[in-house]
């Protein structure tokens, strides 16, 4: 039948393998990021990454996912998810394109945003993505119809603006650092100081000895370290209070930094697609040049960044100003990776799991959610919340993703989306959506 409401759906056969690839990378091994978060002292309001332990093992598990993975997977997904747009709107292309196509974008995302509010409070995530990818969606419709070069454009006028704050910032705390260096000498040389000088000086002082002491070294860390257990190892509210306060810490201190990160990497993703780039129709020597260039500048920023950090030595990091260079071009340099990858039938073979996980992203990270929050980490559960380090966890998160891999590849041999895929559609859509696959046959599927 033909369509006339401009909302057409894509047959299984028209998918784009590659994507689903892609997206299934990066919503299992997002959690290796994760996981220190959820379980561990690294996100709100400690984050502090060597409690309970600081081995060997630690340190290199933590410089290597720093160094690798952090921001890149969300990044990966921000990127598909640009993509995705230009997908969905391919009926809107023209000024006097179909309503329905904009109706259905904005339906999409506004249920998007209501399950990272669910996730967020009810699954507990303080990490949670779904809701600012939601917002920053909305306002990425009209970017449709810019052309890649434009939408470029307004990334990087974004991006500018991020590192212009960053230098900024850079720059005043480089300053103030100075000013109180000089003041720390001069008390030293038997020059009095005023009141207001002197608790500068004590408490730069305090600063840096909490960053450089170990936390079992440190009794204003450990102080904080034993609320912060308490508070998962208790009851229910006070766990759920913990969640609460470390998301609304995330959205109140880096909300705008973190939507001009998402608007920024969807317009790339937005341009990538319509250059056929993020779905693997450009040259071998194009996806060589991404891994390339974008591992030798994301991963030598990132690299210098980290080594220094895990010194825990007081300073300041001129890397910071580039984390958004640094965190595109690692995760462009992924994509070369994977589509040169691709290209060999070893690497089609290894990654062809990965392509199940990637239909049902949305069902795998709010599982992972539930897993994680309610079950491992919550006191009612296993209560294992602050008990491992970086390297233990990096391995429980490793375990869980293989599991998940096995999971996703037996559930889409009988079905067509993930449960959660599946309830957002038919909100989408505003009908019910089909299922199992045996009762698909001859039918087209729901455009991602």
């Amino acid at each position: 039948m033909m369509d006339t409401n401009g909302i057409s759906r894509i047959a299984e056969g028209d998918r784009i393998p590659s994507l689903d690839i892609l997206r299934g990378l990066a919503i299992l091994l997002i959690l290796l990021m994760n996981i220190s978060w959820m379980g561990g002292y690294g996100g709100p309001p400690l984050f502090e990454l060597r409690h309970p332990s600081w081995t060997p093992a630690d340190y290199w598990a933590t410089l290597i996912l720093h160094v690798t993975l952090e921001g890149t997977q969300r990044g990966l997904l921000e990127l598909l998810f640009g993509a995705g747009i230009m997908i969905m709107a391919r009926r809107a292309m023209t000024p006097d394109g179909p309503v329905e196509v904009a109706d259905l974008h904005y339906r999409r995302n506004l249920w998007l945003i209501l399950f990272g509010l669910a996730n967020a409070l009810l699954l507990m995530w303080m990490g949670d993505i779904l809701l600012v990818y939601g917002i920053a969606a909305i306002f990425l419709f009209p970017f449709r119809r810019t052309g890649p070069r434009g939408q470029l454009g307004w990334a990087a006028l974004i991006i500018a603006a991020l590192m212009t704050v960053g230098a900024m910032e850079y720059r005043s705390a480089v300053t103030e650092r100075a000013k109180v260096e000089q003041l720390a000498a001069q008390a030293a040389s038997g020059v009095t100081l005023s009141e207001a000088d002197s608790k500068k000086v004590e408490e730069q002082k305090a600063r840096d000895l909490r960053r450089s002491s170990l936390p079992a070294a440190s009794p204003d860390k450990m102080k904080s370290i034993e609320a912060a257990d308490q508070a998962r190892r208790s009851s229910f509210g006070a766990y759920w209070a913990f969640q609460r306060d470390g998301w609304l810490m995330v959205m109140s201190n880096f909300f705008w930094q973190i939507e001009g990160e998402i608007l920024a990497t969807m317009l790339i993703g937005m341009a990538l697609y319509q250059w056929g780039i993020i779905q693997g129709k450009a040259s071998t020597r194009t996806y060589a040049a991404l891994l390339v260039v974008g591992y030798a500048v994301g991963l030598s920023l990132r690299g210098t960044l980290w080594a220094e950090r895990l010194t825990f030595q007081p300073g300041i990091h001129w890397q910071r100003m580039f984390e958004d260079i640094a965190r595109l071009a690692v995760t462009l340099g992924h994509v070369g990776l994977v589509h040169l990858a691709l290209r060999a039938s070893l690497g089609r073979r290894l990654l062809a799991p990965f392509a199940a996980a990637g239909k049902m992203p949305l069902s795998i990270y709010l599982f992972t959610s539930l897993l994680m929050m309610w079950v491992v980490f919550a006191p009612w559960g296993f209560g294992l919340a602050g008990r491992w380090g970086m390297a233990d966890m990096t391995l429980v998160a490793a375990i869980v993703i293989a599991l998940e891999l096995v999971a996703a590849v037996l559930w889409m041999r009988r079905f067509e989306n993930g449960p959660m895929e599946w309830l957002w559609k038919s909100l989408a859509y505003q009908q019910r959506q089909p299922f199992r696959r045996a009762r698909l046959e001859g039918r087209a599927q729901p455009a991602e």
